[in-house]
């Protein structure tokens, strides 16, 4: 299977840097945005505070997509390193360097992928 070239490698951490960037700038938009949310004298009624919990668990729910997305970049830099990057896990096969590109912590090819997705679907279901 051929690897990632130096030039492609750096391409790709050079992406993976761009992805965290935006991970990290969400996580600190969420985590302002939820200090801000609580009102002025914080919760009156019922409703208020049934608002308030399901803002609690929107954000509950952000904090570990975006916690699972920074660990994805980890795993994906670890692959670079170990010269796995671009190699399918379930087929062995090429991901694609384009693909990698604009998804720098795809772990399978396009066919895998789509056949994960399909046959997985409820697992990435939000819990909310």
């Amino acid at each position: 299977m051929p690897r990632l070239n130096a030039k492609q490698t750096a391409a790709v951490t050079l992406a993976l840097d761009e992805f965290e960037a935006t991970v990290r700038a969400a996580m600190r938009a969420a985590l302002l945005e939820s200090r801000q949310g609580g009102g002025e004298g914080g919760v009156h009624d019922l409703g208020e505070e049934a608002i308030a919990d399901e803002l609690a668990a929107v954000n509950s729910s952000l904090a570990e997509r975006h916690g699972q997305e920074l660990l994805q970049a980890v795993q994906a830099r670890l692959r670079l390193v170990e010269g796995s990057a671009g190699i399918c896990t379930e087929c062995d096969g090429a991901i694609g360097y384009p693909r990698l590109l604009a998804n720098p912590v795809a772990l399978r090819c396009v066919s895998c992928e789509t056949r994960h997705e399909y046959t997985h679907a409820h697992a990435a279901m939000p819990r909310l």
